[in-house]
């Protein structure tokens, strides 16, 4: 995996639509074709159409609707941002909900009401709440180098969403009286109060426990499949897991994401055995990226 990262580390990292003046600005993600874009994609010898189209209608997930995940989500998301606050920076946060929003166009769930952000934490994480919010540490951010390396961290993170992995730990370490407050959104009134903290706690346990490796890896695959389908490099996530490859696991900035995520060196090899080797052809030179650093100025950390 490290010679394809040298062989395309000068190119990069979106389409060649992307170099259009402004075309790199999201439409909303709603405006998307209905159709799923990934379906009869296979990789690693899955297809990953059917499996987004199978979460998107799961049930035995206590029934949850979209409109009940959307708020679940949005109880969980408080709940972060109560813990670190949101970039002040409007120029960076909207680069990434712009980044993100073309993205949630190929992520098989267009229609969600996706939002995207930085959240101001030394700690190198990224999260994803059910329903489509999406949050990047500035530690994590202080790591990535590229747009192709941005598209690959958010597209791990939409294919936690997309496939309702938080969704399903949640329910499993639920109450059933907890599921019952769902009854509140039925008729409208949406979750409030001890209802939506208790959403939010349970939400939040799953960050400090994490999901399972089996999620973890499957998020890897279908995000570097999302950030490809929307014309990025497709290696991005591969040298972002690089890059923290070569931290210490003795820095404490990375004690949470190594206590719940299988250790970078086993995602590059997984990655590595799913990948097919025609990915290689979709690295293209894409001067466009240059935005990325007009954006975010290389720091000291992003080593």
């Amino acid at each position: 995996m490290q010679h394809r990262r040298h062989r395309i580390a000068a190119s990069a990292a979106a389409a060649l639509l992307m170099l259009l003046p402004g075309a790199w600005l999201s439409p909303p993600a709603h405006s998307a074709e209905p159709v799923n874009p990934l379906s009869g994609f296979s990789i690693g010898g899955f297809n990953v159409g059917k499996m987004i189209d199978a979460a998107k209608d799961a049930q035995g997930l206590g029934d949850i609707s979209e409109p009940q995940e959307i708020q679940i989500g949005e109880s969980v998301a408080a709940g972060l941002l109560g813990a670190a606050p949101l970039d002040t920076n409007a120029q960076e946060e909207a680069y990434v909900n712009n980044v993100g929003r073309w993205l949630a166009i190929f992520s098989g769930r267009p229609d969600l009401p996706w939002h995207f952000g930085i959240i101001e934490t030394e700690s190198v994480n990224a999260f994803a709440t059910p329903g489509g919010n999406i949050f990047i540490t500035r530690g994590l951010m202080q790591r990535i180098h590229t747009e192709s390396e941005l598209a690959g961290v958010l597209g791990h993170e939409m294919a936690h969403v997309v496939q309702k992995h938080h969704l399903a730990d949640i329910k499993k370490h639920s109450t059933q009286g907890l599921f019952l407050d769902l009854a509140q959104i039925r008729g409208g009134g949406g979750l409030r109060g001890d209802a939506a903290r208790a959403f939010a706690r349970v939400g939040l346990e799953t960050y400090a426990r994490g999901l399972s490796r089996e999620d973890e890896l499957e998020a890897d695959a279908i995000g570097v499949v999302i950030a490809a389908r929307a014309g990025y490099e497709p290696y991005g996530l591969a040298s972002v897991l690089q890059t923290l490859a070569t931290v210490p696991s003795s820095d404490a900035d990375m004690a949470l994401l190594l206590k719940t995520h299988p250790s970078p060196n086993d995602r590059l090899v997984a990655l590595e055995q799913k990948l097919p080797p025609w990915f290689d052809t979709l690295a293209k030179p894409n001067p466009a990226l240059a935005r990325f650093n007009q954006t975010f100025k290389p720091s000291s950390a992003s080593n």
